[in-house]
Order: C-alpha cells, then structure tokens, then sequence
C-alpha cells in the first residue's frame, strides 16, 4: 500500500476555541453513572505482567480459561496514548464463555516506557500477552483492536496471522493500497529525531480532568467513560518532572516521546491475502468513514470480511453508543469468524 492515504480528514485543525472538552462544567467531580457501567468495573479481573524486550507490559484478564464451553480467547488493543482500561467497561460482556483481557501497549497506561518504540515491538507485545494470559487455550484467539490498535492488530495479521482466530478493526484510518510499494500509514519526521518531548504538568488532578478531550475532536455525550478513561490515564508527576514548579504535579501516563521516528508500514494489502479472517467496525460519524480509503476497503471486504457501520457513531465509538458497539461485537462474534479446526 503507498504513502498516499486518503481517508476522510477534516478540513483544518480545530483552533483552541472549537476543542472539545466535555468534562469542563463538573469542576474535576465524577459524573453519574448507569448500573450496568458500575456493574462492569466490579467485575473481578486478573492483573499481570510479561517481559518483552525488557519492558514490562501490564494486562488484565476476565474470564475462566477452562470449561467444556469456552470460546476462543480475545484480546483488546486500545488507541494512541490510551490504556487497557478504555476497554475495563466493556471486556466483562464477553467473559462469561471466553477468557479476555486487555493490555497496555508500552510507552503507555501502567507498561514500562521505551528508549524507541517500532510497531514490531508492539506485536510481540500483543502474542506475549495472549501467551501469558491463556487466550490460546481453547484455539486461536481473537484480536479486537481502535484506530492506533487497530494498526498493531492488521501488522499481527500480516506477521503471523495464521496463530489468530480472526481480527476486528475498529475505525483505524486506512488508505488506498499499492500492490507494489505496501502501505505506509505513519512516515518517520525528521523534526522527530532529536530530544524526547516532556511531559506536561498540571497542578491539580481536577485541571487535567477538565481539560480532558478525545483525539480526534469529537462530542461525548456519556460523560461517565469519558471522565473514567481521564483518571484512569493520569499518574503523580516524579519530582525530577515537575522542575521549578512547586508541590505536587499530575500529567498523563503515555511517554510523550512515543512517536519519535515512528513508522507503521504494511508490505501488502492485507484486505486482498490476510493470513486470518477479517472484520471492521466504523463509526458512521467519523472522519475516517469517508473517503477512497473507506471505499476500497469496503469494495475488498464484500463477500470476504464483515463490515459494520455504527449509526450515531464517531471515531471512538465506544464511548459515543457503548452498549450498542457491545451488541455489535458481540452478534459478529457469535456467527464469525467460521469455525474450522482450531
């Protein structure tokens, strides 16, 4: 696929005045929530750690992994700069028949930062964690994985697909591939190449949570998931961060030096030999719903993948229709990928 992606993008970048922040009217207090979102965050969860390539990766599991009943294993693989708890309200729905967890990328959430980040090392990290958490115990496993996750999901697919029951991407902007020269999403910057960025420090925990926003820019109207994914993305700054400011500081938990000479590179067009089974979810409001990349991938996904498009649905479309985007996963689980073998 070749360097030119032509998903839908907005026409300019949204000046200070129009971003979004939803939490800024509660002044740092947690919104009301529902019953069944309470519900899912008392669901018990395993936490654990492997080692890949010296950094700590944390994940969480649900779920037994053994029972005449149980399905294939999945795993979920959050966006940029996000955390595995993107995915704590939603992973307990799909516990009750298979083992599921959820993992922190490195450079983000409660895993270890690295010196330089490759989207290798992140697929190692995706098959560490389902070895680890047992997700192949009952066949190959599926992998669920939102717009940065769904790259590292599609480069597992492309790399050893054929150990992975099937793969789900979720709204990741895709072009229009090359048969020739692959597929470039992310081009290293060379502006990218000298010192790591800091971290910002605010002084409270409330400022940040006000100035919380999804990125892309986008509304929230289930203010509960968004003002649990801004804590639980924010961390006490090291002293060594905070400089000359004085008390305690907060900032977020990703490596803000994650994208230095990052690349995502695909050799070939997955949609036309993947090495598993594929299917896609898309928010229909989204900014990367439109465009030649989208008609491409749905022409390539006609009578090979399902495609599903969200109504009401923005780029993170769990958090726009939740307990939709449950009934949709979990409907395209029941009847796909077609069982053959293990």
């Amino acid at each position: 696929m070749s360097e030119k992606t032509s998903e839908k993008k907005p026409d300019a970048k949204p000046q200070q005045k129009d971003l979004i922040r939803p939490l800024s009217a509660l002044g740092g207090q947690k919104p009301p929530a529902p019953d069944w979102f309470e519900k899912a965050l008392a669901a018990p969860s395993e936490e654990g750690a492997v080692e890949v390539a010296g950094a700590r990766i944390r994940y969480s599991v649900w779920g037994e992994d053994d029972g005449e009943k149980a399905g294939r294993g999945l795993l979920f693989v959050h966006g940029g700069r996000a955390h595995r708890n993107w995915w704590r309200p939603f992973a307990p729905f799909f516990s009750e028949n298979r083992r599921v967890a959820a993992l922190d990328l490195s450079g983000m959430g409660d895993s270890d930062w690295r010196e330089d980040y490759s989207l290798d090392l992140y697929v190692d990290e995706v098959f560490a964690v389902i070895d680890k958490a047992g997700l192949a115990a009952r066949g190959r496993p599926v992998v669920v994985g939102h717009s940065f996750g769904g790259w590292v999901t599609l480069a597992a697919v492309e790399r050893e697909g054929e150990k992975l029951g099937g793969a789900v991407v979720v709204d990741s902007p895709l072009g229009v591939p090359d048969p020739h020269e692959g597929y470039t999403v992310i081009k290293p910057k060379p502006d990218e190449a000298g010192e790591k960025r800091s971290a910002h420090i605010y002084p409270s925990k409330e400022e940040m949570i006000e100035r919380f926003r999804l990125l892309p820019n986008q509304p929230a109207e289930h203010l509960y998931l968004i003002d649990y994914i801004a804590r639980e993305g924010l961390r006490p700054a090291q002293p060594s961060e905070c400089g000359a400011q004085k008390g305690e500081g907060w900032t977020w938990k990703f490596d803000p030096g994650d994208r230095r000479g990052f690349e995502i590179h695909f050799e070939r067009d997955l949609l036309r030999a993947a090495r598993c089974p594929l299917a896609f979810i898309y928010g229909e409001k989204s900014m990367f719903a439109g465009g030649d990349g989208i008609s491409h991938l749905r022409e390539q996904a006609r009578g090979r993948s399902p495609f599903v498009m969200m109504p009401e649905a923005h780029h993170h479309l769990m958090m726009d229709q939740p307990l939709a985007f449950v009934s949709a996963l979990r409907t395209l689980l029941s009847a796909w990928p077609v069982r053959f073998g293990v």
